[in-house]
C-alpha cells in the first residue's frame, strides 16, 4: 500500500485522533479561563486552584503506564469510548464544587483517571497501528489536536461563562465535546487489531523490561528530557525575557502569541518531512532548533524581528520534538509494548518540562538576569541534538 492509498482509506482516522486529543486538553486549556470566577466566589488564592494542575500531573505519572499497559492489551477503540462518558461527567462535576478545596482535589484527581483514557497516548496508538508509509505526516495531523484544544476550549469557556455562568459553563463544555467526539470516534476510530499487532510487533522489542533497557529508551528519553527542560523553560519565560531586553508588555504577549501558530505549522512539515527523509537527520536537526532563539536573543537583545525570529524557531522545535519521538518509538519497538513504552517517555519529558521553568527563574532570582539560563541552555541543546545522532532508529542497529 502506498502513502495515498493508506489517506485514502483511513483519512478519518487521523482526523477524529486530533478531536480525541483536543478533548484531552480540555482542563488544561481552559482552566485558567475559570481561575478569577472560581478563586473570587470561594476565597481560594490562585496557588490553591492551580494545586489541581500539579495534583493531575502527579496522578498522570502513574495512570499513563496503566492506560498504554490496557491500550496494548485490548487496543484504543475500547479503552476510548469507555472514557469518553466518564470523562465529559467527570468534568461537569467541576461545575457542582460548593466551597471546600479538598472537593475540588477530589473531583480533579476522578477527572484525571477518566482524562488518562483520552490522552493522547490512545490516538497515538491507532495511527501507528494502522498507518505505516504516511506515518508521520498522520502522527503530525493527530497532535495538531493540541494546537486546536489551545484554540477552541479558552474561547468556549470565555462564551460559556459570559453566557450561563461558570458552573454551567463546564457541562456545556463537556457536552460540546461529547456530541463532537462519541459518534465520530464509535463511527471511524479503529486500531489494528490486537492480533494483527502482536504481529507487527516481531519487527521490534516485544518486551517491557528489555524496551525500558533499551540504548534506543535511555538515550531518547535523556534527549527528550534536556530538550523539554529548555523548550518549556524558554517558552515559559520568554515574554520575561524580552521585556528585561526593553519590550513593551502588549508588544511581548503578541509576540508569544506565536507560538502556537508556529508549532502547528512546525508539527505539520515534521510529519512530511519524516515520511521522505532519513529519520535520524530530521531528529538532530530538529533538537537543535532551539539553538536559533537562544542565539537571536543573545545576538538582538530589545529587537522585535529578532523576538518574532526566536518565537518561529521555538514553535518549530514545540512542534517537531513530539512528532520525532513518537515517529521513532513506533519504528523501534513493537505494538505490543508500544503504549506502555510510550506512556513511559511521555512521564520523563512531562517531568522534565516542569523543571525547566523553575531552573530558569531560580538563576533569574538569583543573577537577575537571563543570559545566563540561555548559556546553560545552549549546551543542553546540543547534547540532546547528540544523544538522537547516537541512538539507534530501527531494530538491528547498531
Amino acid at each position: 500500500m502506498t502513502a495515498r492509498q493508506e489517506w485514502s482509506r483511513l483519512w478519518p482516522l487521523p482526523l477524529v485522533s486530533m478531536i480525541g486529543v483536543s478533548g484531552s486538553a480540555m482542563f488544561a486549556y481552559a482552566g485558567g479561563v475559570f481561575m478569577e470566577r472560581v478563586t473570587a466566589e470561594f476565597g481560594w488564592s490562585r496557588a490553591e486552584y492551580s494545586g489541581a494542575f500539579m495534583l493531575m500531573m502527579v496522578a498522570g505519572l502513574f495512570l499513563a503506564p496503566a492506560v498504554g499497559w490496557l491500550i496494548d492489551r485490548i487496543g484504543p477503540r475500547k479503552v476510548a469510548l469507555a472514557g469518553i462518558i466518564p470523562f465529559a461527567a467527570s468534568i461537569s462535576l467541576l461545575g457542582l464544587v460548593r466551597g471546600p478545596l479538598w472537593q475540588w482535589y477530589a473531583v480533579c484527581l476522578v477527572l484525571a483517571v477518566f482524562q488518562a483514557a483520552i490522552s493522547q497516548l490512545v490516538w497515538v496508538k491507532a495511527i501507528v497501528g494502522r498507518f505505516e508509509f504516511s506515518r508521520g505526516l498522520a502522527l503530525a495531523v493527530t497532535l495538531a489536536g493540541l494546537g486546536l484544544g489551545s484554540f477552541i476550549w479558552p474561547l468556549m469557556a470565555a462564551v460559556f461563562i459570559e453566557a450561563i455562568g461558570w458552573r454551567s459553563a463546564f457541562p456545556a463544555m463537556a457536552a460540546l465535546y461529547l456530541a463532537v467526539a462519541l459518534p465520530l470516534v464509535f463511527q471511524f476510530f479503529h486500531g489494528a487489531p490486537v492480533a494483527e499487532s502482536a504481529q507487527a510487533s516481531s519487527r521490534g522489542e516485544t518486551s517491557i523490561g528489555s524496551s525500558l533497557r533499551s540504548r534506543t529508551f535511555v538515550g531518547l528519553a535523556l534527549a527528550g528530557g534536556l530538550f523539554a527542560a529548555v523548550n518549556y523553560g524558554l517558552s515559559v519565560h520568554f515574554v520575561p525575557v524580552i521585556r528585561s531586553a526593553g519590550l513593551p508588555l502588549k508588544e511581548a504577549a503578541a509576540i508569544a502569541g506565536l507560538i502556537g501558530i508556529f508549532s502547528i505549522v512546525g508539527r505539520l512539515t515534521t510529519g512530511v518531512v519524516l515520511d521522505r527523509l532519513p529519520t535520524r537527520i530530521v531528529g538532530v536537526i530538529a533538537f537543535l532548533l532551539p539553538l536559533g532563539a537562544i542565539g537571536l536573543l543573545f545576538a538582538f537583545p530589545g529587537s522585535t524581528p529578532a523576538a518574532v525570529g526566536a518565537v518561529a524557531f521555538l514553535g518549530f522545535a514545540s512542534g517537531a520534538e513530539l512528532d520525532i519521538i513518537t515517529y521513532i518509538v513506533a519504528r523501534r519497538y513493537g505494538q505490543e509494548v508500544f503504549g506502555a513504552v510510550y506512556a513511559a517517555f511521555m512521564a520523563i519529558i512531562s517531568l522534565c518540562a516542569s523543571v525547566g521553568p523553575v531552573v530558569a527563574g531560580a538563576i533569574f532570582d538569583a543573577s537577575h538576569s537571563y543570559g545566563i539560563w540561555l548559556g546553560v541552555a545552549a549546551p543542553m541543546v546540543v547534547a540532546g541534538a547528540l544523544l538522537v545522532a547516537w541512538i539507534p532508529l530501527v531494530p538491528g542497529e547498531a
